[in-house]
């Protein structure tokens, strides 16, 4: 059983362009989400889904030295390019990671993993209760290929499981819960807007080190800690809630 970690990523985000070139502690958030996409013991190879337009060409050359599968294919069938990327990679279980997730949880892909092969009557996992940016969603090539088949709407393909998600009965679904000191549903980390940037930056100055990765315990401590800091992300998912 080959199991692939699936990252989608462009640099033509419309609210905050190149989000995933900027620089966090000296290096580019994208290379930091990598680092904790491999961290994931379960996971046997990283896939970094990337639109084929040209202006994609500076993310793919920076992918390059990453060491890291790349797929290319549509820019807006973001479904067609994992559907691209898992017949490539011979996928046989995959996570979905998002390319504006400098925190998500290499802990909760192997939680996911780990089920998804002991149980395989199960289509699709996701756990809630983490800020919004910390778990990925795992699925089987089985549910992948039904969502291909099921999903025609364009903004349905755009966003790979959104299908499943407001139609989850022809899918066996499993969800998982946060550990009770990691559930903060109202706090965002993820990268979306400039205000994002700024509580990352913040968050990896204090806790970054070359060569560790920032672990979310510290994480949770840190902005427990210190208001000032939280207050970024919890100001963004009030106006998101409102949103």
């Amino acid at each position: 059983m080959h199991n692939v970690i699936i990252l989608q990523a462009r640099l033509s985000s419309s609210r905050l362009p190149r989000k995933v070139l900027a620089e966090i502690s000296g290096r580019p958030v994208i290379a930091h989400i990598i680092d904790r996409l491999r961290a994931a013991r379960l996971a046997h190879e990283v896939c970094v889904a990337i639109p084929s337009d040209s202006a994609e060409d500076e993310l793919a050359e920076l992918l390059a030295g990453l060491d890291v599968t790349v797929v290319r294919g549509s820019q807006h069938d973001v479904l067609g390019r994992f559907m691209q990327a898992a017949y490539q990679t011979r996928a046989d279980l995959i996570v979905r990671a998002t390319a504006d997730n400098p925190l998500v949880s290499f802990e909760e892909i192997d939680r996911q993993l780990e089920i998804l092969e002991s149980e395989p009557s199960v289509d699709y996992l996701i756990t809630e209760g983490y800020p919004l940016g910390i778990t990925p969603e795992s699925f089987t090539l089985k549910t992948l290929e039904k969502l291909d088949y099921l999903a025609r709407h364009a903004h349905m393909r755009e966003h790979v499981t959104l299908y499943l998600r407001k139609n989850p009965g022809p899918f066996s679904v499993r969800r998982l819960q946060a550990p009770e000191e990691f559930r903060a549903p109202k706090l965002l980390l993820t990268l979306d807007m400039q205000q994002d940037l700024e509580l990352f930056k913040q968050i990896y100055d204090q806790l970054y080190q070359p060569g560790r990765l920032v672990e979310l315990r510290d994480v949770f401590e840190l902005l427990n800690g210190n208001p000032q800091i939280a207050a970024l992300g919890r100001r963004l998912a009030d106006a998101a809630a409102i949103a």
